[in-house]
Parts: structure tokens; C-alpha cells; sequence
């Protein structure tokens, strides 16, 4: 597959489906309540789906950002695909994505995640979910983050140990 491409890198503050100031495009592929869930953004040419991993827990919603290859955009162009499916589920090779945490839709949090290549649907969620848990923990202890943040931080980091099973 060549040169893996490069995980976008939100900006924090920004809205989570216009993770860049740089967009230059935003094509959304399905709403809740009104809030886009399931997109794609164009930056520096690039295409990039943005998927909204994990339901909202209070104001929180967790964020994955996946760089779309040219297989990637023309697999999505058909009617009868599913848009996660060979993206995000089931990837025939391993991918550099980004994950982040939103409070009220606006990005407190970022963290770069290798999606391993072949991973299930039902697995996806779970694994997102613990690197999510332990990114934050790591940053909260050694981070200097500035107050503000760290409480809307440490606020995200127990909405999504309450999606850890067990």
C-alpha cells in the first residue's frame, strides 16, 4: 500500500467535524439530532472520514479521524457499501488514524492510534475506548495542562472509563 498516510491532527477547540481550521471541504454522510456523526473532510487536498466513535456519556463524544487513500474514496463512491466497512472495520492494512474527545462537540483532546489491520466491528469501539482511557490518564498525570482543560480533560476521562466494561 505504499507510504502510510498521515493521521490528521485536530485542533483543540474546534468543532469535531470541522477538526482543522485548514478545511477546505466537509461532506457529511449521516446526522443525530441535527449534530453530523459521519463524514468526510478535505484538508491539504487530502480526504479524511471522521466517524463519531462513541455516544455522547453526559456532553462527551469520542472522535476517530481515519486518511482516506484513493481505494478508500472510490470504495465510498458506491451506493451499496457500508462506509466503515475495509476503512475502519475489517482494514486490509494497518492505518495511523486520530482519536479524540469532545465536550459539547468541541475537541479537549488528541491522540494518534494505530488501528491494526483486520479488526472486527465489535472490536473497534472497545479498543478505542481503553487507548482513549489510558492516553488521558497519562496526560492528566504528566501533561502540563493548562487548568481550564484539565478539568473538561479529567471530566471526558471519567465519561469514557463509564464505557469500559468491567
Amino acid at each position: 500500500m505504499g507510504e502510510p498516510l498521515r493521521a490528521l491532527m485536530p485542533e483543540i477547540g474546534n468543532l469535531a467535524w470541522a477538526a482543522v481550521t485548514s478545511v477546505e471541504g466537509v461532506e457529511i454522510l449521516d446526522r443525530f439530532n441535527g449534530v453530523p456523526t459521519l463524514g468526510m473532510i478535505k484538508v491539504d487536498g487530502g480526504l479524511h472520514l471522521f466517524w463519531r466513535c462513541l455516544f455522547y456519556v453526559s456532553d462527551v463524544s469520542a472522535w476517530m479521524y481515519v486518511p482516506l487513500t484513493a481505494e478508500d474514496v472510490a470504495q465510498l463512491d458506491r451506493d451499496d457499501v457500508d462506509v466503515l466497512e475495509g476503512v475502519v472495520f475489517d482494514s486490509p492494512a494497518d492505518r495511523y488514524v486520530t482519536l479524540a474527545v469532545a465536550h459539547e462537540n468541541r475537541l479537549v483532546f488528541e491522540r494518534e492510534w494505530r488501528l491494526p489491520r483486520g479488526m472486527a466491528s465489535e472490536e473497534v469501539v472497545p479498543a478505542a475506548t481503553d487507548f482513549l482511557d489510558d492516553a488521558m490518564r497519562i496526560a492528566l498525570d504528566q501533561d502540563p495542562i493548562p487548568s481550564s482543560r484539565r478539568e473538561v480533560i479529567q471530566k471526558a476521562a471519567d465519561a469514557v472509563r463509564e464505557l469500559i466494561p468491567g
